[in-house]
């Protein structure tokens, strides 16, 4: 069980963490005007443009008044978002399909990139967050990066003269604790801002391995048993500082630097256990590790922005430069039951280099009042460098010796160049937004050690459609269309194999091809009163899908690799709805109920599979007086179905109570995340000589208890209080 005790101050003359500088509410080039129609959703709020265009291919969440959004991470934030799912690690999916884009302000950021962003968002406090975009059809303007989509975390902004500032400081057991700091200061032409934010946390991971195969080396039935418990105290630091500069009414210059750094000491128990087919131990031993990690990431982004004078006439230059490096220093020693023998020992040390960078420019011209069109170039160039030792010591003499079968170094450089455009206009209730993006890519991957190179190069077009129709004032259709890509990440390409243990090893594909994405929905809108029902027809094309494919090549060493699917469809109904049944209760579900058909015949399994799975949310929120309410959250995901078996179902369910005291000034905050224990994630293989089961899980339910203070004056009033759950891993 953990306890919390959370404090927030915030300066006089000071909105919530407002360290962004003053801008208009719509952030990026791209990113909606939150005029137009709202449709009610209690904390959420789905703004949807009806006559003007420029939410037609998204739809946004605003979370000033989320329970989790003072208090909570954008981890915490994103749980409660219909269609997106958080996993025990913190890893984000969209309608099931975990290759999602994440942008911050409408852009690509090195926070956001797949090695680290689970820890950024788990990090990234709540009260930063001004709305979240889900955009699961993006138009050309957008990168086709993600298959499943793109989520788009737009941050507040500071819109008047003056200053902002803010303090949150929370403390806990086991030597936990969290602190941030931010502001910033526009006296008229210019602008300062910058934040600052430390945490610091201990896990305790638990998780369980069974294993039923055909020895390859025997033919006959074996079994493998893995229990492991882990802990770690991860500390994690997250930073920017920025200028803006009007240098006159029609030219902006702006530069902000980003960083993030991140270290922790992981130690970890591993019991291995290998038995034949009549129950007899062959294999009994411990594996102990220890393994100080450090991330950091660096970004640095310069944007010019001219206006011509003209309304919403803008030209936009952006060029981004990014560092990011990684290194794993992993020091085991095993001990030996059976056979009994002498300890041995293995150092593992994994680095990453990656350096990247990025130039944009976009033209838009509103072209009458209602029509828009905008034209794009982009270019990005991402480089990494991975180097991999690893030492065995002499079973004689106890030297660690090279492991050549191991070492390696591995380099990948991707390129990416694109031109887009893309035009919008309305007709009375009719409005449309077309788009066609044009990219020539190139992936160039030398595996130095074994001397294998491979270049890849491809030239794509992906277009993009969206309609809409208001049947009335109160109801909207939509159908779009868009094609989408997931390109193979560095660890997806280097053929060398990693060990995680002593029973599982993961190797990559430098022939993995990028898997490709037809998408196409339609929707449907309905808001009256106090009642919203939202709801989407889904349709899905993927050919050269990714998917893990696990196999034995020896007794008891399990290989997993990537490899490419001969194709898959999948589609389904996405809804929500949020209403009030009865005075002073409000509440929203959402669920998706979906096919999932898989083609695996080209990697030696069944020429079809199929499955129908579905997933729910459900927050019900009851206000006992004006200063005292409750919250229950639940989420619940079916069975799905993977190649080689499925992953369990899974529940979660979060508790929680707030109380204003007198002039609001002091609130009392309780909350139990996790409150029937049930968080776990747990895989199964059924194939051909191997059965698995693979449980992970953490320690316990969390017990959380916060004081939250404000003091000073505002001229707006501040995000309301809030809760906060934990469901990570």
């Amino acid at each position: 069980m953990r306890f919390t005790v959370i404090a927030i101050f915030i300066a006089a003359g000071a909105s919530p963490l407002a360290a962004q500088p003053a801008a208009p509410v719509a952030v990026a080039p791209n990113a909606p005007s939150p005029d137009g129609q709202t449709v009610k959703m209690d904390a959420l709020t789905v703004t949807a443009q009806q006559q003007q265009l420029n939410t037609i291919d998204r739809k946004i969440y605003n979370v000033g008044g989320e329970i989790a959004a003072t208090t909570g991470s954008a981890a915490d934030i994103l749980q409660n978002i219909p269609s997106v799912e958080v996993d025990i690690d913190g890893n984000v999916s969209l309608r099931g399909d975990s290759s999602v884009q994440i942008l911050i302000d409408g852009k690509s950021s090195a926070l956001m990139g797949d090695t680290g962003r689970a820890d950024v968002l788990s990090q990234l406090p709540a009260d930063s967050i001004e709305r979240i975009e889900v955009i699961t059809n993006p138009s050309a303007e957008y990168k086709p990066d993600g298959s499943g989509g793109i989520i788009n975390i737009v941050l507040k902004k500071k819109h008047t003269l003056g200053y902002s500032g803010s303090v949150r400081l929370t403390v806990g057991n086991d030597r936990r604790y969290g602190l941030s700091v931010g502001g910033n200061y526009h006296p008229k032409h210019y602008n300062l801002f910058g934040n600052y934010a430390v945490r610091q946390d201990d896990r305790v991971r638990l998780a369980t391995d069974q294993r039923s195969f055909i020895d390859p080396v025997t033919g006959l039935p074996a079994t493998t048993e893995s229990r492991t418990t882990e802990t770690s105290r991860p500390l994690f630091q997250l930073g920017q500082a920025g200028v803006d500069y009007d240098a006159d009414p029609d030219n902006k210059l702006t530069e902000v630097v980003d960083f993030t750094y991140r270290t922790f000491l992981r130690i970890a128990d591993e019991h291995d256990v290998a038995a034949d087919n009549f129950g007899v131990v062959n294999t009994d031993y411990v594996r102990a590790r220890s393994d100080p990690e450090r991330e950091g990431n660096v970004q640095s982004r310069s944007t010019y922005e001219h206006d011509f004078g003209s309304p919403d006439e803008t030209l936009t230059l952006d060029f981004r430069a990014e560092h990011h490096t990684e290194t794993e220093r992993n020091s085991y020693t095993n001990y030996y039951t059976t056979p009994v023998g002498p300890p041995t020992m293995e150092y593992i040390r994994v680095s990453t280099n990656e350096p990247g960078t990025e130039a944009s420019a976009e033209y838009v011209d509103p072209m009458g009042k209602e029509a828009r069109l905008e034209l794009g170039f982009d270019r990005s160039d991402d480089p990494s460098h991975q180097n991999n030792l690893d030492l065995l010591s002499d079973p004689v003499t106890g030297i660690l010796e090279l492991n050549p079968l191991v070492t390696n170094s591995f380099y990948l450089d991707q390129t990416v160049t694109a031109l887009y455009g893309t035009y919008r206009e309305a007709w009375g209730n009719f409005a449309a937004l077309a788009g066609i993006r044009v990219e020539a890519a190139e992936v160039f991957t030398n595996q130095i050690t074994s001397q294998i190179v491979n270049d890849q190069r491809y030239d794509r077009l992906y277009p993009s459609l969206h309609l809409s129709y208001d049947l009335t004032s109160t109801q909207q259709l939509q159908l779009n269309y868009s094609h989408r890509v997931r390109r193979p990440d560095p660890d997806d390409l280097n053929p060398y194999p990693h060990y995680q243990d002593p029973y599982n090893l993961s190797a990559g594909n430098p022939y993995l091809k990028p898997a490709e994405v037809h998408s196409i929905e339609a929707g449907y809108q309905y808001k009256n009163a106090d009642v919203t029902y939202l709801g989407t027809l889904f349709y899905r094309y993927t050919y050269n899908s990714f998917t893990q494919v696990s196999q034995y090549i020896n007794a008891t060493t399990l290989l997993t690799t990537q490899e490419n699917l001969g194709d898959s469809t999948s589609g389904g109904l996405e809804f929500a709805t949020t209403t009030s049944p009865f005075d002073h209760l409000i509440v929203n579900a959402s669920g998706d109920i979906f096919y999932n058909r898989i083609d695996a015949s080209n990697l030696g399994y069944s020429a079809r599979a199929s499955a129908y799975a579905w997933a729910g949310k459900l927050s019900a929120d009851y206000a006992w007086s004006k200063v005292t309410h409750f919250q229950l959250d639940a989420n619940y995901t079916a069975k799905r179905l993977t190649p080689q078996g499925v992953r369990e179902p899974g529940f979660v369910a979060n508790l929680g109570y707030k109380h204003d005291f007198k002039g609001r000034n002091l609130s009392l905050v309780l909350t139990v995340s996790d409150l029937f224990n049930s968080l776990k994630e747990e895989t199964k293989l059924d194939s051909p000589g191997l059965v698995d089961d693979s449980v992970r899980r953490r320690s316990s339910r969390l017990f959380n208890a916060g004081l939250i203070y404000t003091f000073g004056t505002t001229k707006t009033k501040a995000k309301d209080d809030s809760l906060q759950f934990d469901n990570q891993l």
